[in-house]
C-alpha cells in the first residue's frame, strides 16, 4: 500500500507540475543504496542507505537519508521490532551524516547491542545532513518526524521482516528528538504499532536559554555550548532567512557560523579549544525579543503532555554539556500532566558515558514494552 501511495504522489506532482518534495506523504521512499564500506555495524545483517519524504524544519517539508539495519540470521514470527535511533551531535555538514560516515565511538556500541538484542534499527541523519541546505539544528518537531518517517521508509524495503512494533531512542540532539518524536509517533504513523521511548542526556528548556544569547553574555563553564550556539544558528540562518539572524552576530560570530556549515562536530570542537570563544563572542546584538522567542519555542519547546506510551528518561549527575537540573524541570512537569515516565540518574557518567551505561536498563525496558500482545 506504500508504494501505491508514492505512485500516486508522483503522479500527483507531474498533473499539478510541482516539483518540490513537499507534495509527498511522510515518510515515502525515495531511493536506496548500498551504504558505504565501514558503516555497517558488525552485528548488522542485511542494511541499506535510504531517501525519504519528511519535514525539513517544524513548518516545512523536504527530504532525509538515512540508515536501516537487520540483525544477522532469521527474522522471529512476526519480524523484527525496529528501534529508531536519533543519533546525538554530529555536525550540520553533509560529510558528517552516519550513512555517509558511520556512526561514532560513542553510539556505535549501542547500535550493536540493539541488533544483538534482535531489533532492527532505522536511523535517520536528520534532514539536511546529506540533503539539500543545512540541518535545522534541535529544531524538534522536524527531528521527530525525521525519526518517525525513517521507520516508515524502513517498511517499504523491509516491511516482509519487520514487526509493526517499534520505539525511538537517542542520545544529547537525538534525545531531544525522541521527547518530541514520543508525542507523534502514533497520531504520524498510525499503520505502525509504537510502544515507547527513551531519551539519553536530553537538552530541555532551551526556549528559555537561546532567546537570552547577546554580547553581554559571560562565559559559561558548560562545554559545548559555543558548539550548541553556531549549530542552532546555522540551521536558522539557512532554513529561516527571513528572521536575518546574520544582523544579530558579530564578524567572529558570522565566520564561525559559517564554518559550522561545513565541517563536523569533532574538527569545529577541535578549533575553539584552539580559539577560545564565548556565547557573547558571537554576537553584535541581544536576540532578547518577540520574534526570537516565538521562533525558539516552535523549535525547541519540548512538551511536557501528550505522550501515549512509556517514557524512559536517562541523565546523569556528572554531565557537564547538558546540566541536569533541565531534566529534573522536565519531569517535574510531566508527572504534573500525569506522563507514564521513569527516571534513571547516573551518577560519574559524563555526557556520552550516559548511554552505553544505561543501556542494559534500556534493553530491559524495550523488551518489556516490545513484546507481543
Amino acid at each position: 500500500m506504500r508504494v501505491v501511495g508514492a505512485a500516486v504522489a508522483a503522479v500527483l506532482l507531474l498533473l499539478t507540475g510541482a516539483t518540490e518534495v513537499s507534495a509527498q506523504p511522510p515518510g515515502i521512499l525515495l531511493s536506496q543504496e548500498q551504504l558505504p564500506p565501514g558503516t555497517v555495524p558488525a552485528q548488522a545483517g542485511d542494511s541499506v542507505r535510504v531517501r525519504y519524504s519528511t519535514l525539513r524544519t517544524s513548518t516545512a517539508t523536504g527530504e532525509s537519508t538515512g540508515s536501516v539495519f537487520l540483525p544477522r540470521g532469521d527474522p522471529p514470527a512476526g519480524g523484527w521490532p525496529v528501534v529508531s535511533y536519533a543519533h546525538g551531535t554530529v555536525g550540520v555538514a553533509d560529510q558528517c551524516a552516519p550513512s555517509v560516515a558511520g556512526f561514532n565511538y560513542v553510539e556505535l556500541p549501542a547500535i550493536e547491542q540493539w541488533l544483538a538484542a534482535g531489533y532492527a534499527v532505522a536511523a535517520t541523519d536528520y534532514a539536511g545532513i546529506g540533503t539539500p541546505g543545512v540541518n535545522a539544528y534541535l529544531d524538534g518537531p522536524a527531528a521527530a518526524a525525521n525519526a518517525v518517517d525513517v521507520v516508515l521508509a524502513a517498511h517499504e524495503v523491509y516491511g516482509d521482516v519487520l514487526a509493526d512494533r517499534w520505539i525511538v531512542t537517542g542520545l544529547s540532539q537525538g534525545g531531544q528528538a525522541t521527547y518530541f518524536a514520543a508525542r507523534e509517533a502514533t497520531t504520524r504513523a498510525p499503520a505502525l504499532d509504537f510502544r515507547g521511548a527513551v531519551a539519553v542526556a536530553a537538552p530541555t528548556h532551551l526556549e528559555q536559554l537561546f532567546p537570552a544569547a547577546g554580547p553581554a553574555v559571560p562565559a559559561l563553564p558548560t562545554t559545548g555550548i559555543v558548539n550548541y550556539a553556531l549549530l542552532t544558528l546555522a540551521g536558522i540562518d539557512d532554513q529561516r532567512p527571513e528572521v536575518d539572524i546574520r544582523r544579530y552576530l558579530s564578524p567572529t560570530g558570522l565566520d564561525l557560523m559559517e564554518f559550522a556549515k561545513v565541517t563536523c562536530s569533532r574538527e569545529l570542537g577541535r578549533y575553539l579549544l584552539a580559539h577560545p570563544t564565548s556565547v557573547g563572542d558571537l554576537f553584535a546584538a541581544p536576540l532578547w525579543n518577540d520574534r526570537f522567542r516565538e521562533l525558539f519555542r516552535e523549535m525547541q519547546q519540548v512538551p511536557v503532555d501528550g505522550f501515549d506510551r512509556p517514557l524512559r528518561v536517562v541523565h546523569s549527575l556528572s554531565d557537564a554539556s547538558v546540566p541536569i537540573p533541565l531534566t529534573w524541570a522536565q519531569l517535574a512537569e510531566m508527572r504534573q500532566h500525569g506522563v507514564n515516565v521513569e527516571f534513571q540518574q547516573l551518577v560519574g557518567e559524563d555526557h556520552r558515558g550516559s548511554l552505553m551505561a544505561s543501556m542494559p536498563e534500556s534493553l530491559a525496558f524495550a523488551a518489556r514494552v516490545l513484546s507481543p500482545r
